[in-house]
């Protein structure tokens, strides 16, 4: 069994590292029965220094945005959607122009036809508007990372940017 020699380490322990001088109101006030007199010293608890940094924010504005339609095309894949949607379909994926903000959204039966998705999304926007897509942006899910995907945007000219795991 591992025991702390000073009662005022282990009170700030038990009570979830909380703050000395409280601790010592706590006593003073007897609003904790048992509660030791706290000496106050300069304590300085590891585990609270690292949780009270900050780590540095995510940058609110990126670095590139696009200045043309479909220069940059964000997308992401969600599901399985529980209860499923019409015709079973439990998935979907959506496709975000950066320029216009505008969102396209497939509905799939099963996560294997994403690769079709973009497909059929690249075939139709790139009609409705005469230009084609220049950058497919994704996250590492899986549903885009496979070799005829990787084929398929490297003959018609798509740049792949995979972000990071867990970031906006």
């Amino acid at each position: 069994m591992a025991r702390e020699i000073d009662s005022t380490w282990l009170w700030h322990y038990r009570y979830g590292h909380f703050n000395v001088n409280s601790l010592k109101t706590f006593y003073q006030k007897n609003m904790v029965i048992g509660l030791p007199n706290i000496i106050h010293f300069n304590m300085v608890c590891e585990n609270c220094v690292v949780g009270k940094q900050h780590r540095k924010e995510f940058p609110q504005r990126k670095s590139w945005r696009a200045k043309k339609v479909l220069e940059l095309v964000h997308s992401d894949f969600y599901g399985p959607i529980n209860p499923s949607l019409n015709e079973g379909k439990r998935y979907f994926i959506t496709f975000i122009n950066d320029y216009s903000r505008k969102t396209w959204v497939y509905f799939l039966q099963d996560k294997f036809k994403a690769c079709n998705a973009f497909k059929n999304f690249k075939t139709h926007v790139e009609n409705e508007v005469e230009r084609t897509i220049k950058i497919l942006r994704t996250n590492r899910g899986g549903e885009f990372c496979s070799k005829e995907f990787q084929d398929f945007c490297d003959e018609h000219g798509i740049q792949r940017h995979l972000t990071a795991a867990y970031t906006p």
